[in-house]
């Protein structure tokens, strides 16, 4: 079973390398995060990525940017005749940290990303993907000849990658906001914020329904359609990542956790916890502590 929190084993690569993976059935994807940076970058497909509470489409060009912990869903409409093809590379953002220290503008901005106060979270480079396409091939290839963990390759590959980026926050003001368009402003947008701000609340379906003036089934539905998710499974996946917050930055008890994400039920929380994340919270907040130490 595929669970929230999807730690990435790094053992001895400094890069964690996935390219061109293509997919031409069912491609449903699930909420989760990693414990590291991750890159995306869409060749083929068509679908959404639902990041922080909002949706972004995928199309040929798009890059997506998650930062660690960070809550996201990936749902492609995949077929024969439309595949999903992309490269995924992990990376342990303190050592890229250090390795774009000479390069003053790149540099600024991987931290504003990693540290989230870069609000872009999906950029469009389709205008550049050919130059994006080499520089993939050109790694591939590194990778191949057993030199892509040279720091400088991986230096080079991220510092590609944020030369386009730059470029495209450069286009003018109408095509900027094209590239990052939501893939719905209406019902699925506003249930998704509603959902954020009242995850703390022991509430129903039929209470979400009623504050957007729809019925649950249609709601429910549009949802699914537009996500690829499941309601049931957002709110899940909001509260479970707000009780991992909660249990790698405060000392407070399981019960006061559970009851804080809207869960009050201590058994039920540890029961829905291990279910997503794989493990008890207890167990988590143990690991989180090592995991703490470990990058100090």
């Amino acid at each position: 079973m595929k669970q929230m929190f999807e730690p990435v084993v790094f053992e001895n690569t400094k890069l964690f390398w996935d390219y061109r993976i293509k997919n031409i059935d069912n491609y449903q994807g699930y909420y989760h995060w990693h414990q590291c940076c991750e890159m995306l970058y869409v060749h083929e497909g068509a679908g959404c990525v639902v990041l922080d509470g909002e949706t972004f489409p995928i199309r040929p060009g798009m890059l997506f940017f998650f930062r660690p912990y960070q809550l996201h869903h990936v749902f492609a409409n995949v077929s024969q005749d439309q595949p999903y093809s992309r490269t995924i590379f992990f990376f342990d953002p303190h050592l890229v940290d250090e390795l774009l220290r000479p390069f003053s503008k790149r540099h600024a901005l991987f931290k504003a990303l990693w540290r989230g106060q870069n609000k872009a979270r999906a950029f469009d480079l389709s205008l550049w993907s050919e130059a994006v396409e080499r520089n993939y091939d050109n790694y591939q290839l590194l990778r191949s000849q057993r030199i892509g963990e040279d720091v400088e390759e991986i230096a080079l590959l991220i510092l590609q990658n944020l030369d386009c980026m730059l470029r495209s926050s450069t286009m003018p003001a109408e095509h900027f906001g094209r590239a990052e368009e939501r893939k719905t402003a209406g019902y699925t947008q506003q249930a998704m914020k509603w959902i954020d701000e009242h995850y703390q609340d022991g509430f129903q379906l039929d209470d979400l329904a009623d504050a957007l003036h729809l019925s649950k089934f249609y709601l429910s539905k549009l949802f699914h359609e537009e996500t690829g998710g499941t309601l049931k499974g957002y709110i899940t996946a909001v509260r479970i990542r707000h009780a991992c917050r909660l249990l790698e930055t405060t000392a407070k008890s399981i019960e006061m956790i559970g009851s804080e994400v809207g869960i009050p039920n201590s058994s039920y929380f540890t029961q829905v916890f291990k279910h997503e994340v794989g493990t008890t919270p207890l167990k988590y907040r143990t690991g989180a502590v090592n995991r703490m130490k470990g990058s100090d």
